[in-house]
């Protein structure tokens, strides 16, 4: 997902990291049930790559003081082919002085089948980081963690892998294989998603077809999604995000948006690069 940051405090006293917003969005995004290889490889293909601006908003006043990037490759590991995603955050400079934000996620997915394998996520949010690290064995049925916060020891941890259980960053990418125009309007859609060391039970709600407009200027026709998120000093209890994905075979997210504890931020696509499909969404 962090713009203002010295601006604004959060329940402890300290800055909300409103940067990783777009990274909430792999947080609380796998349906249950996706044949996702079969349709994450029409979705999308290798050397994709997107740009979003990360805006933090009070009352009229809009800041963009960041940006996040998602890329798509393939690659070969142990012998097998596997996709290779990553997703880097960062503040720019100027806002650095207020608090400074580099985030690096890197995912790695078994191509056949589209099941995680690894994952990393590395966090720096001014004078603090974090380091989560996921080893999947899929055949033992166990996720191996390790985990690393300023100043401790590396936690180290065995978890159950249950079936449809997958990584934050490789998440985003399976659930652009999600059907929607089979889903009813107003109609509730489990999954399950890997988060900080536990495996959570939570849901989206799709809300049917909508314009969306980007803050440059383009206009889409999008899916509009409303997901539950989980509480915490980031988010009020009983929020929701909204995400915004074009209405075509590509889904790629358009605007994510959400309350938290003082004002609003968003996630809005600037750039795009390699997508596999034209953009039959996008209205001129």
């Amino acid at each position: 997902m962090q713009r203002i940051k010295g601006m604004i405090p959060n329940r402890n006293g300290r800055v909300p990291v409103i940067f990783s917003l777009l990274f909430f969005l792999a947080v609380f995004l796998y349906p249950s049930g996706t044949n996702a290889q079969k349709i994450a490889s029409q979705a999308f293909s290798s050397g994709e790559k997107l740009t979003y601006g990360a805006y933090y908003n009070w009352h009229f006043i809009w800041v963009n003081s960041g940006e996040v990037i998602f890329a798509a490759d393939t690659m070969r590991h142990a012998s097998q082919k596997t996709w290779h995603f990553t997703a880097t955050g960062k503040s720019f400079k100027a806002y650095d002085l207020f608090y400074s934000v580099r985030d690096t996620f890197v995912s790695r997915v078994i191509y056949e089948g589209f099941k995680p394998n690894y994952f990393i996520r590395k966090v720096n949010h001014a004078k603090s980081s974090t380091m989560h690290e996921y080893d999947f064995d899929l055949a033992q049925r166990k996720i191996y963690s390790h985990i690393k916060r300023e100043k401790t020891d590396v936690f180290r941890d065995t978890l159950e892998w249950k079936s449809t259980t997958s990584d934050m960053l490789s998440t985003v990418y399976a659930f652009r294989a999600y059907d929607f125009d089979r889903l009813k309007k107003g109609e509730k859609v489990n999954f399950r998603m890997l988060v900080d060391n536990k495996t959570e039970d939570l849901y989206f709600r799709y809300l049917g077809q909508e314009e969306i407009k980007t803050r440059n200027g383009r206009k889409f026709r999008c899916y509009h999604v409303l997901i539950t998120l989980l509480g915490g000093d980031f988010f009020p209890d009983g929020e929701y995000m909204n995400v915004w994905f074009t209405a075509d075979k590509n889904r790629i997210p358009v605007k994510v948006e959400t309350k938290i504890l003082v004002g609003s931020v968003s996630a809005i696509l600037t750039d795009l690069e390699h997508i596999k499909y034209p953009l039959t969404s996008e209205i001129n």
